[in-house]
């Protein structure tokens, strides 16, 4: 589930590295002139495919698109470990009690999903 960047098409700009939260666009060369995503990094958030000027990053074919996040209120403890990773604060909450996820606030990136120690939180795909 990760994005791809056509290396005929990168400028090497790096504004795919700036937007990227999670460090998953990296120099595919000494001198930065091209990008490539590291897979294991890449939540699938689309920020970098939004951000590229020149167009070269897409959806790789294993692609699915998130619907939803959601968090189990009976797994959820409370840590907040959900909130701290969401780069849009969507998750919200009382320590020790279980947090809820503002959906429109929400931009289904899983990220908070891929940190839950507890398997509270339920990514829903297409």
């Amino acid at each position: 589930m990760a994005y791809k960047i056509d290396e005929a098409r990168c400028v090497g700009c790096g504004a795919c590295a700036w937007v990227c939260l999670f460090d998953a666009p990296q120099a595919a060369d000494g001198n930065a002139s091209v990008y490539k995503i590291n897979e294991k990094k890449c939540i699938s958030c689309g920020h970098c495919e939004e951000i590229c000027p020149n167009n070269a990053i897409a959806p790789d074919a294993n692609h699915r698109e998130i619907l939803r996040v959601t968090i189990d209120p009976d797994k959820c403890v409370g840590c907040s470990v959900c909130e701290h990773v969401c780069p849009d604060k969507a998750p919200h909450g009382e320590l020790h009690k279980p947090f809820e996820i503002d959906q429109d606030e929400c931009f289904r990136c899983g990220a908070c999903a891929q940190r839950c120690r507890h398997d509270a939180i339920r990514v829903e795909y297409a």
